[in-house]
Order: C-alpha cells, then structure tokens, then sequence
C-alpha cells in the first residue's frame, strides 16, 4: 500500500517514523502555544459536514516576511490549495494581501505548492482564518490525504487542508476544535490525541498527521495492545471493532518479532468508508494510518483488509531511507512488503498457503506487467498517474530483499539472515545516524561480497530481471519457471513459486 514517510524528531532521537502522538500532551492553561490552531467542522446548508473553518495565530518580529503556503497536489491528491476559499489574514496594522505563485507541477504527481506572499511586512500577532471544501467524489485517485466527507464527519491528513505559515520555527502548537454543528456524541482524534492537544514541534509538523471528526465508532486497546486504539467513519463492511482487536494482537506481536522499540509506541488507526471514488488505501504517517475505501451498500460485505493493516504497521519498524523522492520506494515499501508477509507467516496472522499466494501475487504485479524493467527514475517520473507502475518497487524491492536474505543464510552457513543484519541499523538509524544509500551498499557488501552495489544498481535502479535465489521464500516453496503472457508486449519468461507440500508447516512459518 501507499505510504509516505518522513523524518521527524521528537526531543533527541530520531526515528525514520517518529510516535508522533508520544509527542502530543493535553492542553493546559499553563502551557501556551506561539501557534494556535482551532479547527471548525462545518455543514453549510447540508446535512453533512462538507468544509473545515480553519483559524490560526502566530507571533511574529516586527518586519518579518510572511509567506504561507499549501499543497496544490499532494502526493497524487490535486486541487488542495483550490478547495482553501474565505481567506483572510491581520496583523495589528490591518489587513493583509497576498500576491500567489505556484510552484511547476512535479513530474509524477509529487508534492508541489501554492504561495501566498504578504504584500508588505507584519508585526506581532498574525491572524489567518479560512474555509477548506471537503473533496467531491472524481477525479485521479491517490493515497486518502485529501479532506473527504463520510458518515456524518471529515477525515483527512494535514497536507490534504492545511494552509500554514512557512519557515515558521515555533517549538509547539496547540489545536483545538469545535464541533457544535456536528451529530451529537461526535469527538475529535488525530494522530495527535484526541481532542485538543498540545504538540511539539513547527506548524509544518501538523501536515504530517490524520485528522478525523464526526460521530466515529472507535476501539480501544487493553492489555498487551494497551496504546492502540482505532476510529472509523462510515459503515464499515466488516466487523469494525473485531477486526481492529485482531489488529491491536497484530499490532504487540510485531512489536516482539522486531524488538527494537522498546517500549512498543502508542499507535492509531483511522480508517473512512466514503461515497464515490476515488477511495484512496491505505497510508502510514507517524505512529499511525488511514484506511480508505468506497462504502458499500446496505447489507453487503467485504473482507476484512488484514494484509493492508499489516503493511501499513510494519512501516513503523521498517522505516525510511535517505535518498531523491520517490526513488527509495525499493527499501520503503519493498521490504515493508516483505516483512508484512513473513511476519504474517511466523505469527501465525495468515496460512502457510497464504503466504504462498502472496508470493505469487506479486509475482504477477512484476512480472505480468510490460513496464516490469523500468528504471526507478523513469517509475518517479510516472508517479501518481499509474498505480501498477508506482507499485513495481513494492515487487521488485520484495524480491530482492527475499534473495539477499537467503544469500546471507548461505553464506555465513546459517548463522546470519537478512533479520540480524538489519537490526543494528535500525537501533543505529534510531539513535540519529543518516542511513542512505550509500550506508547500503556498505551494509550490503560485508555480507555478500563486493559485487552487491552493482547487484543492486542492475536490480533495484536499471530495473533489470533476476531470478531471486533457490530458497528466497523458505524452505516450503521452490521457484519454478513460468512463461507470462504480457498484452502489447508477448511472452516472457520469468518465475511462480510452488507449495513443497512434504514440508510441515512449522518448518515453514519458522523461517
């Protein structure tokens, strides 16, 4: 699935994705905020919440430029900074203009912005106040940062209605809400808290969190699940609550098989069942994700999306890589990829035939597809215009962490796996060390051996095919040639995996 991550700090330690609700407290009147943010849901003349009225104030040095700033496409989402009306903006002198610039799209949908420059210098405390339109249904599809409407509320990330200063350098901010023309028994969650709250950190960090208000159902985790917690709006087409205890177990258990945060960080789930497309997926941001999916109709069902709710929380663990956008999908959703599925496997969370189709599965996505050995750049470059595409690295990245997985096995005759070897850098990269691409390499040829760069230049950056090793996927499965037949381009010949089936399941989820 889809998901952005970023490098935040929080107090001294960085994460390559920070517990951002570890860095949220409930507002008191002793602790004021430079930054003051209150957020409004509003109905119009529907029923249905349709806008955000959204205020915010901010101290500023006599003569300071003032520069604001919104998303007009986000991450395949367009339009965000032409559904922001009513603006307004005073300081004590009066009103303020602006003259706007918008920055060149970004070839592949990425983020580019809209400014908002004062036509003159401002003083002490500036006050900004407008509305951001929900989206209607249409248009391209992309992950669910966009402000949609659903099941008596809005939910959406930051970067989907945010207009916020830039370069602004206040260490806290403090959102508050009004909901008075929601449903009654409505609250307010974001990744911050629930609530108002009170957050560390620039303005900007409020871009980077999901926002939900409405009458939501909710589920709150106990026990060994205790910090995790969900909020849905909508009908859901499944158990909501069942399922979202299933997610909390998932949730404890991935926090033991990977370790090394300790303890497990409070984490939040948000999903939306909205009415038309596009729909969206399913997104990490900090400590937390949104699931996005078109509401069904009255009486129909839909399997629960446990495979979605795993990925989306094993980026927690796996984290990021230091590297141009977009080109470091191979290690972000590659091997978020690849560790969903195993953990599945060695949790007991999905069958050992499961795991098997899986495999398959993305098999076909790479290998079915005629774009399969496009370059990463020439991927970036499509971006957000076509999902099969942007989804190669996903695949590709699978594979081949799946093959140096089981090179390294064979190599240090047992001793070592793709699980050891990746440890230390995430304590390290925890701790504040720069991981990037080079770091990589690096880590990569003390394993296997000098000719893992140019293994990895041909694989994950040219894009070249290559069969991933005999035992890539355990000892259950073997790898078999398989002819694919490619629309517009003919056969090729590339690889399926099939189930050994004298081979006990234990032996299987053990790998």
């Amino acid at each position: 699935m889809n998901s952005m991550q970023v490098w935040r700090r929080c107090g001294a330690t960085a994460l390559a994705i920070l517990t951002l609700a570890a860095c949220a407290k409930p507002v008191t009147a002793a602790e004021p905020a430079t930054f003051q943010i209150h957020i409004k849901p509003v109905t119009g003349s529907k029923p249905q919440a349709d806008a955000l009225e959204v205020r915010w104030t901010l101290d500023l040095p006599a003569g300071s430029d003032f520069d604001l700033t919104a998303p007009i496409t986000y991450a395949g989402v367009e339009g965000v900074a032409d559904r922001i009306e009513s603006l307004s903006a005073r300081d004590g002198s009066g009103p303020i203009t602006f003259t706007l610039r918008d920055d060149p799209p970004h070839p592949g949908g990425f983020p580019h912005f809209r400014h908002w420059t004062a036509e003159r210098p401002v003083s002490g405390e500036v006050e900004v106040a407008y509305v951001a339109r929900a989206r209607s249904p249409g248009g391209r599809g992309g992950p669910p940062f966009d402000l949609r409407a659903s099941g008596g509320g809005l939910s959406g990330a930051g970067s989907g209605f945010l207009l916020l200063p830039r370069g602004a350098a206040t260490s806290r901010s403090h959102l508050s809400w009004d909901l008075a023309d929601l449903p009654g028994g409505s609250g307010a969650r974001t990744t911050f808290g629930d609530g108002d709250v009170q957050i560390d950190g620039p303005p900007s960090r409020l871009m980077q969190g999901w926002y939900m208000a409405g009458p939501f159902g909710h589920y709150e985790g106990a026990g060994d699940s205790a910090g995790f917690n969900a909020a849905w709006l909508g009908r859901a087409p499944f158990d909501a609550a069942a399922e979202m205890a299933w997610a909390a177990d998932a949730y404890a258990y991935l926090g033991k098989a990977f370790g090394y945060l300790d303890p497990v960080p409070p984490y939040r789930v948000f999903m939306r069942f909205v009415d038309g497309a596009p729909c969206g997926g399913g997104t990490a941001l900090g400590a937390s994700f949104m699931y996005a999916r078109c509401a069904l109709a009255e009486g129909e069902t839909a399997p629960s999306p446990r495979e979605t709710l795993i990925h989306e929380m094993v980026h927690m663990w796996v984290g990021g890589i230091v590297g141009p956008q977009g080109v470091t999908s191979w290690f972000t959703e590659g091997l978020t990829t690849h560790y969903t599925r195993l953990m599945m496997l060695r949790g007991g969370l999905d069958s050992v035939d499961a795991y098997g189709a899986h495999i398959n599965n993305s098999a076909q996505a790479l290998y079915g597809l005629a774009a399969q050995d496009m370059t990463a750049q020439e991927i970036v470059a499509v971006g957000f215009a076509d999902g099969d595409i942007r989804h190669i690295p996903y695949h590709r990245g699978a594979f081949y962490f799946a093959d140096l997985d089981a090179r390294i096995r064979e190599q240090s005759g047992g001793t070592r796996t793709l699980d050891t070897v990746l440890r230390p850098m995430f304590e390290a990269r925890q701790a504040g060390e720069i991981f990037d691409h080079a770091a990589w390499i690096t880590l990569v040829s003390a394993e296997i051996g000098p000719a893992a760069q140019a293994e990895f230049e041909a694989r994950i950056l040219r894009g070249e095919a290559f069969a991933p090793h005999p035992n890539a996927f355990g000892p259950c499965f073997a790898r078999r040639d398989k002819t694919y037949e490619i629309e517009g381009r003919g056969p090729v010949d590339r690889y399926e995996w099939v189930r050994l089936t004298n081979v006990p399941d234990d032996l299987c989820r053990n790998w």
